[in-house]
């Protein structure tokens, strides 16, 4: 069987790259002024959008706070705004919907801006970046409290509630996009620097991830794991900390193709499966050392499964799995991580696509939509 080494990765995080760096700069200016003189930010985002908000707004210099946290000021948005007006001088909400139509974000942006507007508060913001300008949460941008970044990566439009649902799960290159902007204007803020900054950043990573992402599609490790992916076996994907939103963010996509040949992917935790012999675990480690993670690998090893990893260092796990390491500090390591393993579910439709296999047409239509 033949391997298309490369090619197709680097094409569509080609596409990633041109869409960031293509961001209206005035729009991105009043955006990131915002979030740079916040000492408060609530993340608000579903799904991968979630994740990419996520990992890329992690390890940030400011109080940052999502609504599912356990020590949260409230059941929603309404509830807390009260409480967090008392700790902070200036909250951003800051909300990640390709779509711009996305359920609960739509809700909490829609909340916010009633508790703005019937209190007159200034100490609340609502900054979002959306594909459609012209979505609910898109509309934001027409408040005096409200910013939108638009970042392109969303223009197909299906032709069923059903097909949009599944495509939007399956979307790439909004999802990246969001991802790579949000983790070059973190390290922005955390280096006191302006919003030109970002851009300069984005510069300098796209060449970091273009070589990244071609050294890994072409190494023995990735096409190991296509290998094991197209057999009839499940993976389980695992991390700790912003791990587990890459593990997510991997899992879902890798989900909807091994669930369309009788398989399942999983994330790591309660509900996922004990091992069998000939399973598949994909572990993801900055240190490589964190001993829950060194534990699923030898259970999993135990019972004859396959054991893959991605870590930022020569590490323990690195030495007890097929490993690719990204060296890298652990600010950058989990956006790096994304962007290595986001071509696998690509990988493993075009294999079983060689195999003469008929997967779903809301499969194909994505495969061609980034294999172009």
């Amino acid at each position: 069987m033949s391997r298309s080494r490369g090619s197709p990765g680097v094409r569509y995080i080609s596409g990633v790259i041109k869409n960031v760096r293509n961001v209206n700069k005035r729009e991105f200016q009043a955006f990131y002024e915002d979030l740079f003189d916040a000492d408060c930010i609530i993340l608000v985002g579903e799904g991968r959008s979630q994740s990419a908000l996520y990992i890329g707004m992690g390890q940030m210099d400011k109080v940052v706070r999502t609504m599912v946290d356990i020590d949260f000021p409230g059941r929603n948005i309404l509830e807390a705004a009260p409480v967090l007006e008392k700790k902070h001088d200036k909250i951003v909400l800051l909300v990640n919907s390709g779509s711009g139509e996305t359920a609960t974000p739509k809700i909490v942006v829609r909340q916010l801006s009633e508790y703005i507007e019937r209190t007159g508060t200034s100490k609340f913001t609502i900054d979002v970046v959306v594909s459609n300008p012209n979505s609910s949460i898109g509309r934001i941008r027409e408040k005096e409290y409200g910013h939108m970044v638009e970042l392109k990566g969303r223009e197909k439009k299906p032709n069923s509630t059903n097909a949009f649902f599944k495509h939007g799960i399956m979307n790439d290159v909004y999802e990246l996009g969001s991802l790579l902007l949000f983790q070059k204007t973190k390290e922005a803020i955390n280096e006191y620097a302006d919003y030109r900054a970002v851009f300069d950043k984005i510069d300098e990573e796209s060449k970091v991830i273009t070589k990244m992402v071609k050294e890994f599609v072409n190494s023995d490790i990735y096409w190991d794991t296509i290998d094991r992916l197209e057999t009839r076996s499940r993976i389980t994907l695992g991390g700790l900390g912003p791990a587990r939103n890459v593990a997510k963010m991997t899992a879902i996509r890798l989900q909807h193709v091994k669930r369309a040949i009788g398989d399942e992917a999983y994330l790591s935790g309660p509900f996922a499966p004990k091992p069998r012999a000939g399973d598949i675990l994909l572990l993801i480690s900055w240190s490589g050392e964190t001993e829950p993670l060194l534990g699923w690998c030898k259970e999993h090893k135990n019972f004859g499964g396959y054991v893959y990893s991605v870590v930022g260092n020569e590490s323990v796990l690195a030495r007890e799995t097929k490993s690719f390491v990204i060296p890298s500090s652990p600010v950058e390591f989990y956006e790096r991580a994304t962007f290595a393993l986001s071509p696998l579910p690509m990988h493993l439709v075009e294999r079983l696509n060689q195999r003469g296999l008929k997967l779903p047409e809301y499969i194909m239509e994505w495969w061609h939509s980034v294999d172009q």
